[in-house]
């Protein structure tokens, strides 16, 4: 079991591999459960924020109040990006949080982005 243990909805600062093969430090949202770090020894998966919005069609602006504290600047889930981490990788907590009432919607539009699309089958 993983020592350092992230939690569902919390935003903490990793080195993310970005696109373009450059790894930079941002903040991710955790997106999976405890669980799943005590099943495979701290992994988790993390969605990206960005103070960018380079794709808007892909991108969620984080509204005010969305945060259990806000932002210093208006930043983005940038909902395309996600990538799995391990807890010993983290390296800025914030104590910061997305509130409950805005997880689910975010899981969804990230699922659309990534999984379902836009498109109906006939």
């Amino acid at each position: 079991m993983a020592l350092n243990v992230v939690h569902q909805r919390e935003i903490v600062e990793v080195p993310f591999d970005m696109p373009d093969g450059r790894v930079l430090t941002h903040m991710v949202l955790v997106l999976s459960r405890v669980e799943l770090q005590e099943y495979e020894d701290g992994m988790f998966y993390g969605v990206l924020i960005s103070s960018k919005n380079h794709i808007p069609e892909l991108t969620i602006p984080i509204k005010s109040g969305w945060l259990n504290k806000p932002l210093s600047k208006q930043s983005y889930f940038i909902t395309h990006l996600i990538q799995q981490f391990n807890a010993n990788e983290v390296m800025h907590r914030y104590n910061l949080f997305l509130k409950n009432a805005y997880f689910e919607p975010l899981v969804n539009k990230i699922l659309e982005n990534v999984v379902w699309g836009n498109d109906e089958i006939d």
